[in-house]
């Protein structure tokens, strides 16, 4: 019994491996075009480019840096600076998705080092939440770097199971 049970279990599991890389999709960031069909694929984008990549469409509309509170008990630590990035999402594919600011964006500085979210008292809610077919959402995304951080770059990636992501230059 015990000699047909482990091409079992390698039959399984290389079964739910190929149906995992089947099921990715290779996705290219894209420039769209003025709302109409999206150019050619491209590295790197720009704050107020329109940029497809899969089911999602995403735009930085503008970047405040650094972010100053009015609020005296937010604020950076010493050495630090907050960095608020308005951002709108839109799920251009067939069903309801959600948008995590935490699981689908990242800020990275030209060194490659990455920061999280950080909580600040900006005006605009996040992008955070459940989107229906074609509907977007726009929000402001935190973040505390060091005040030496240059080339702060966004990347976004909001589909786990392909490849693919979008990389919008800040600066």
């Amino acid at each position: 019994m015990r000699s047909l049970r482990t091409p079992l279990v390698i039959l399984a599991v290389g079964t739910a491996l190929f149906a995992t890389i089947a099921s990715g999709e290779s996705n290219e960031a894209k420039k769209a075009e003025g709302g109409g069909s999206p150019s050619a694929p491209a590295s790197t984008f720009g704050v107020g480019d329109v940029v497809d990549l899969g089911d999602w469409r995403v735009q930085v509309h503008g970047v405040v840096d650094p972010y100053v509170s009015t609020n005296q008990f937010i604020t950076a630590d010493p050495g630090n600076r907050y960095v608020v990035i308005d951002t709108e999402v839109t799920n251009n594919g067939s069903k309801p998705e959600t948008v995590s600011s935490m699981m689908c964006f990242e800020l990275q500085d030209s060194a490659n080092k990455s920061y999280d979210i950080a909580f600040t008292d900006t005006s605009t809610g996040s992008v955070d939440g459940q989107l229906a077919s074609g509907a977007a959402k726009r929000g402001e995304l935190s973040y505390e770097v060091p005040e030496a951080a240059t080339g702060l770059r966004l990347q976004f990636k909001c589909d786990l199971l392909s490849s693919g992501s979008a990389t919008i230059n800040l600066s």
